[in-house]
């Protein structure tokens, strides 16, 4: 049970601080495309795309990296608990901190299905590196 709470914990911590660190990397893409743009108008229509895009990769990079190390620190038995646990519980302090009076979005329920799906991916392939050894 310890085991558990410090796995998940864990996990919690990382998939924030990468998050945040994902954030600024968004942040950092617009305003060089937002640039771009200035130079190239014609670009304007794909600002959205490229957006979403960028996150949804860092996002999903995050979630595997999260699902990696909630396995190290899990028992292989309730690894993908875990994972899926500290998923939800850091996701949705996540979007309560973002979504504040706003309404839960489909592509944030997409996001969030999606971040559950690449941590238990982060599992299995921690998984299969130890059972190779």
């Amino acid at each position: 049970m310890l085991n558990s709470i410090k796995a998940i914990s864990l996990g919690i911590v990382t998939l924030l601080l990468f998050e945040l660190l994902n954030q600024l990397v968004v942040i950092m893409a617009s305003v060089g495309f937002n640039y771009l743009i200035k130079s190239h108008p014609s670009l304007a229509s794909w600002s959205q795309v490229f957006t979403y895009s960028i996150a949804a990769l860092g996002h999903f990079i995050v979630m595997l990296i999260t699902g990696i190390v909630v396995t190290m620190a899990s028992i292989p038995k309730m690894a993908i608990l875990n994972a899926g646990l500290a998923v939800i519980i850091g996701s949705g302090i996540s979007l309560y901190l973002s979504l504040r009076d706003d309404i839960f979005t489909p592509i944030a329920f997409i996001f969030l299905i999606s971040g559950l799906l690449f941590a238990f991916l982060g599992c299995r392939i921690w998984q299969r590196r130890e059972n190779r050894k």
